[in-house]
């Protein structure tokens, strides 16, 4: 059973990568209009930049801690070496523009990347089950993040930041249709099983920012001030569509609640 899992595991990451390959790879310095990038940013949307930035900073964590978690699934490990690689690109083009816009100079950006970097994060589940719920959660809530500051960053006219957030969001929105499609595996195993998981992932999320970024909360209320992530968001553009992308129904999850409250 376990190794017919791996299986489905490998041939997900095989659909992944040759789909990424064929039509989602893109180059930091060709792919985005540096020429059309603003000399006058403005200091919300340049804030909420760097503290999208900061986040990718911890990508040596993240990697690192999930591939470890996950090494023996070759299909699941190979995956998230390919992810790293994505993010990586992620980190670079973000720090491009806030010093080429002149948000920030170079010395402020490596004076924040070492305050910040004096932190470490953790994974916040144990098991690669509550893993692969989270990390589901969590890039399609990025990819409301970075579509919600393109909204916000229009009216800027800033064509460099305008293209740049319409990758990261489309590479999100890639590397949450393959969590997305790994927990569905699990499902198809113990479907209560990760319904219980995903009621106690849903209930207990946070964003990486939220417990990495120094002093976050300044930035969260800006978030929550420029309408691109708070609670209300959390639960009506993330939590809904990724249970209906799951083909989980709202009774599903009260009996799932009910199981784990009698279990307590």
């Amino acid at each position: 059973m376990l190794a017919q899992l791996e299986s489905k595991f490998h041939d997900l990451y095989l659909e992944y990568f040759h789909k990424a390959e064929a039509h989602r790879r893109w180059n930091v310095l060709n792919d985005v209009p540096w020429e059309q990038i603003t000399t006058t940013p403005n200091p919300e949307i340049a804030s909420v930049i760097q503290t999208f930035m900061a986040v990718e900073m911890f990508l040596p964590d993240y990697t690192s801690k999930i591939m470890h978690l996950v090494r023996s699934s070759r299909g699941r490990a190979w995956f998230q070496a390919n992810w790293g690689y994505e993010e990586s690109k992620h980190s670079l083009v973000l720090e491009m523009w806030i010093t080429k816009s002149g948000a920030r100079s170079v010395e402020q950006v490596h004076a924040f990347q070492d305050d910040v970097l004096s932190r470490e994060w953790d994974l916040p589940y144990e098991t690669p089950l509550e893993m692969i719920l989270y990390t589901t959660l969590q890039e399609f809530a990025t990819s409301v993040n970075y579509r919600g500051l393109r909204r916000v960053a229009q009216a800027s006219g800033d064509g460099a930041l305008h293209k740049a957030l319409t990758l990261l969001a489309r590479d999100e929105t890639g590397h949450f249709e393959f969590f997305k499609n790994g927990a569905k595996l699990f499902m198809d195993r113990d479907r209560d099983h990760v319904l219980e998981a995903l009621n106690k992932v849903i209930h207990t999320f946070k964003m990486p920012a939220q417990t990495l970024i120094p002093d976050f909360g300044p930035h969260g209320k800006l978030l929550q001030e420029l309408g691109i992530f708070d609670d209300r968001i959390y639960i009506r553009d993330v939590v809904r569509p990724v249970l209906k992308a799951l083909g989980v129904e709202p009774e599903e999850m009260r009996e799932a609640r009910q199981r784990l409250r009698a279990a307590a």
